[in-house]
């Protein structure tokens, strides 16, 4: 890649994102994730280097639909009580904080291989946040648990994620084929997540939850108001599920939801208010500084040293994949980075072996750092609307070795069954 004045702009505002992202402030200012975000993407504007057309043209509208109907599902089953009677029915199932990390890690991690993992963070979040409050429970260690789950639960199936689908779509593996293959590298990884975590968070998994909690249904609000929008939150899953088969965008399904959740709020205003924008604001800034730093040449430059190996064949594609997954995905997130690989491994008439371990591999890479998957910055932006946070490095400490490990896993699994 020829280095010029385009390429070292956008490297530089890229560096000033990333910079803010992980420091969180300047000087005395603290500097929100989505706020960092939206100057880099100010940035790119202001000095030209993406028009305002192709900027619009780069937010994918159908993510910020999905978001936002989302939310109004979850907002009004706080309205209702209805989340709040499921953080106590979870804290009783748990018991202690050990077995709560379990119980996260295994849900989400399920929940996620089967629904949209960004559609489970958004509704398990809050869950977890009221669950650890009403025991007094730190909460970064299940907030990470939540995230990190979510990706590695979602590569079990072509239907986990965004990603995976753009894959299945362009690669035409099988359901069952795709599951088959990656059944192990995920059920090992879970374990290994859960053994990390209680490791890296030991001081907080000591001893037991206090009894004395509430009965669940004495935060039931409205008891037809819960069981309305419980029903509409199951048919949007059910929905997730079958968008395969139906053809129906998971945008307008979980708009549809949303849209539901609204006529039987009890104040519409508030339910609307109750929209993370943040969140919102966060992903339609990503996907221009994304598109601008892959219009620059950068993406193309760090794809480069990889070509020789990519389609190799055997370990050398699984290994080459992989390390391209980590490398880009921190840059561009996983689920661009695919759409960027999806034209480069059409030419090349990639095998079902290549196809899956670019699923694999982007998926899993997404745990690496905060930005490496949509759902972090999710779980981040959720948590902290409700008054609670974690930093890029506190993320990096138990996301990097669990990315790592859980990556090690399936690329050597990968490697063995071809």
């Amino acid at each position: 890649m020829e280095w010029g004045a385009v390429q070292l702009e956008a490297l530089a505002i890229f560096a000033l994102v990333y910079a803010l992202i992980v420091l969180r402030r300047v000087g005395r200012h603290k500097v929100e994730v989505w706020m960092a975000m939206l100057m880099g993407a100010m940035l790119f504007l202001g000095l030209g280097l993406m028009s305002l057309d192709d900027a619009v043209a780069a937010i994918n509208s159908n993510v910020m639909l999905f978001l936002v109907g989302m939310f109004l599902v979850v907002e009004v089953m706080v309205q209702t009580g209805l989340l709040q009677f499921l953080a106590v029915k979870f804290i009783r199932a748990a018991k202690g904080p050990s077995r709560m990390l379990l119980l996260v890690i295994v849900f989400v991690g399920v929940a996620s291989a089967f629904l949209v993992n960004d559609a489970v963070v958004l509704v398990m979040t809050p869950i977890v946040i009221a669950a650890c409050s009403l025991v007094g429970a730190r909460k970064v260690p299940y907030l990470i648990a939540v995230a990190l789950s979510s990706n590695i639960g979602s590569a079990l199936t072509p239907i986990g994620n965004p990603q995976n689908v753009l894959i299945k779509i362009e690669s035409g593996i099988g359901t069952l084929g795709f599951m088959g293959k990656m059944a192990v590298p995920v059920a090992l990884g879970l374990a290994a997540e859960y053994l990390m975590l209680r490791a890296i968070y030991r001081k907080d998994m000591k001893g037991r939850f206090e009894s004395s909690l509430p009965e669940a249904e004495e935060n039931l609000t409205s008891r037809a108001g819960a069981y309305a929008v419980g029903a509409i939150a199951a048919a949007a899953v059910i929905g997730f599920v079958a968008s395969d088969l139906t053809g129906w965008p998971i945008a307008l399904t979980a708009l549809a939801g949303g849209s539901a959740a609204l006529l039987i709020s009890g104040d519409r205003r508030r339910a609307v208010k109750g929209i993370d924008w943040g969140t919102i604001v966060f992903f339609a800034s990503m996907f221009v500084v994304m598109a601008a730093v892959e219009r620059s040449g950068l993406v193309a430059g760090l794809i480069e040293p990889f070509s020789s190996t990519l389609f190799a064949g055997g370990w050398q594609s699984v290994a080459s994949i992989f390390g391209l997954s980590a490398a880009v995905s921190q840059v561009t997130s996983n689920v661009p980075f695919v759409a960027i690989m999806l034209p480069v491994f059409r030419a090349a008439a990639a095998d079902p072996g290549q196809w899956l371990a670019l699923a694999a591999g982007s998926t899993l890479a997404g745990n690496l750092t905060l930005l490496g998957a949509a759902a972090n910055v999710i779980v981040l932006e959720a948590a902290e609307s409700r008054g609670e946070t974690f930093s890029f490095t506190e993320f990096l400490k138990a996301g990097l070795p669990t990315g790592l490990v859980t990556m090690a896993i399936a690329g050597a699994f990968l490697a063995m069954v071809g």
